[in-house]
């Protein structure tokens, strides 16, 4: 009775079933993994986090172990898409938010992710051109371990080719 008050006065924040906000200056990054969990924030969110991206992100899109699932709530809309449990830990970084800590993916590890569920990339030359798509102008600091950890684990040539063309530019002047 008293959450049914509570929401009724406009003191809680349904997210999901069972799960309210109080706080509404909360990070909408910060309640991903409370929404559906275990996740961590990658993908278009984490590249717009990072900078690498110039675009603003409408949705809080996540990798998740489960199943993909999608969340329409009063603080944002959530999507999560499903990795590899061999791949999930790689690169995942903690996020001291002062209210919530939350997981995020390094730069390397949303590039990885992004472009491992992209089916059309089958070359280097789909790799440079989803690149620019995504207007990923400059090279981002990319660290070597996480690449060929993920291109190991993920085993998908998209992946593969996103670390040769890394590889590639990188040792070119």
């Amino acid at each position: 009775m008293k959450v049914s008050r509570m929401l009724a006065a406009g003191e809680l924040i349904p997210l999901r079933r069972g799960l309210y906000l109080r706080d509404h200056t909360v990070n909408p990054l910060a309640l991903a993994p409370a929404i559906y969990g275990p996740s961590y924030v990658s993908f278009e969110s984490a590249l717009a986090w990072h900078g690498l991206i110039p675009e603003r992100v409408e949705e809080v899109v996540c990798a998740t172990l489960k199943r993909p699932a999608e969340f329409e709530t009063p603080v944002g809309r959530y999507r999560y898409l499903h990795v590899p449990v061999r791949v999930f830990s790689i690169g995942v970084e903690r996020v001291d938010d002062p209210l919530l800590p939350w997981l995020l993916a390094s730069p390397t590890k949303a590039l990885c992710d992004s472009i491992a569920l992209d089916a059309s990339i089958r070359s280097q030359k789909d790799v440079r051109a989803w690149l620019e798509a995504m207007r990923i102008e400059e090279a981002p600091p990319l660290d070597p371990e996480q690449l060929a950890a993920c291109a190991a684990c993920y085993g998908r040539p998209a992946v593969r080719h996103l670390v040769r063309h890394f590889l590639k530019n990188l040792t070119t002047p």
